[in-house]
């Protein structure tokens, strides 16, 4: 009998970290009342169990790279510890009771959900092997996180956050191939297009994207409108916080000398946990004060 480790191993349940982004558009229109907020809650719940589906899928589909990979490898399907078949079977049971139960809350959903499974499937296909477009797929799915918070809550997403979070995530899809770059210096393993760039190319990309993410940022905090909606021009001293995450995410970034993904090195690391919490404490009090 498998432990429940080993199904919240295949269930990625580590991932839903990124699902968090469901919660952006409340959590920057500081409404947090309970029914909004608990609406907000079953979303995110439910779109955990879809993720969970796709990611079982991704596993077996690149089932057999995972094997020849240093730590994919240890993943419940690769190492055998859960078969193909009860794994199919749990991942569309997952992705069904999602989009069974969404329907029930908004038609829209249901459309968001299945545009974010398709273009996984697209990915899992061809789309992962494309350079540039890769990436902005990777930046897409983190858009719809966006518009599926705000379909649920019904607070419109602003462009400063769609903004922010598309800088965002292309830094973090950036950040993930050159992880692949560097393992594919120290292993076999070579994912497709990585020939195509060097360590200092893909270093000064990040350079380049974590910059414009502080300068976005920044411009953000001194707008005006902005400053009339949070009620304080204080919200400019969260600017350290964003400057000192950047910094550790960095140093982290180029300690690993193995695969390690966005996901992992915060997860991993207490002083970046830290960091982000203290930003967005910061953040919600300059408002209240």
């Amino acid at each position: 009998m498998n432990s429940i480790t080993t199904y919240f191993r295949l269930l990625r349940v580590d991932n839903y970290v990124k699902n968090l982004f469901i919660f952006a558009a409340l959590f920057f229109d500081f409404q947090f009342n309970s029914p909004t907020f608990f609406k907000a809650l079953i979303v995110f719940v439910l779109f955990c169990l879809l993720t969970s589906g796709v990611y079982i899928f991704n596993d077996i589909y690149d089932l057999e790279l995972d094997r020849l990979h240093p730590t994919k490898k240890n993943r419940p399907i690769a190492s055998r510890i859960i078969s193909v078949k009860k794994a199919s079977i749990i991942g569309a049971v997952l992705i069904a009771l999602s989009l069974v139960i969404v329907s029930s809350i908004n038609v829209l959903l249901v459309y968001a959900f299945l545009t974010y499974l398709g273009i996984n499937v697209l990915y899992n296909l061809f789309l992962k092997k494309i350079p540039i477009v890769d990436v902005l797929v990777i930046s897409l799915g983190f858009i719809i996180r966006i518009f599926i918070g705000s379909i649920a809550t019904n607070i419109p997403a602003s462009n400063w956050i769609l903004i922010m979070t598309f800088i965002l995530s292309i830094f973090l899809g950036i950040s993930k191939r050159r992880s692949d770059y560097v393992l594919s210096e120290h292993t076999n393993i070579k994912p497709a297009n990585i020939e195509l760039f060097s360590l200092k190319m893909i270093n000064n990309i990040l350079l380049f994207i974590s910059t414009l993410l502080c300068i976005t940022y920044f411009i953000y905090t001194i707008n005006d409108s902005v400053v009339e909606r949070i009620g304080s021009p204080l919200i400019i001293i969260t600017n350290a916080f964003v400057l000192l995450g950047v910094y550790r995410y960095f140093k982290l970034l180029k300690q690993h000398k193995g695969y390690k993904d966005p996901t992992g090195i915060v997860l991993s690391d207490w002083k970046l946990q830290l960091i982000i919490t203290l930003w967005a404490f910061t953040f919600i009090i300059v408002h209240y004060i």
